[in-house]
């Protein structure tokens, strides 16, 4: 097999940023509905909710990528950004809202 044989290799370091942004803007968008809507005490179960949806629009993104090579790393920083994303509207709205 000569170098000009060889299958082109898909960039180990591409992370589909876009995609990335879309999820997170996903969980944005439902942590702050859930912020503005539900009262505090009734929060927990909206934004376990809202972690659920933005991880499953996470993997229906991430899958239609159709690339192996860094699947779970972009998986695991996609989900971990939308719990920052809850988790600092989340406090943002009890310090701000009633």
């Amino acid at each position: 097999m000569t170098e000009n044989d060889a299958p082109e290799m898909p960039d180990a370091h591409s992370w589909h940023i876009p995609r990335l942004i879309t999820a997170w803007a996903v969980a944005a968008v439902i942590g702050a509905l859930v912020s503005v809507f539900v009262p505090v005490e009734e929060r927990f179960p909206w934004l376990a909710f809202a972690i659920g949806a933005s991880t499953l629009v996470t993997f229906a993104l991430q899958l239609g990528t159709a690339q192996r090579v860094g699947f779970i790393t972009r998986v695991a920083a996609s989900v971990a950004g939308s719990v920052l994303i809850i988790a600092v509207i989340d406090v943002v709205g009890i310090l701000l809202l009633p």
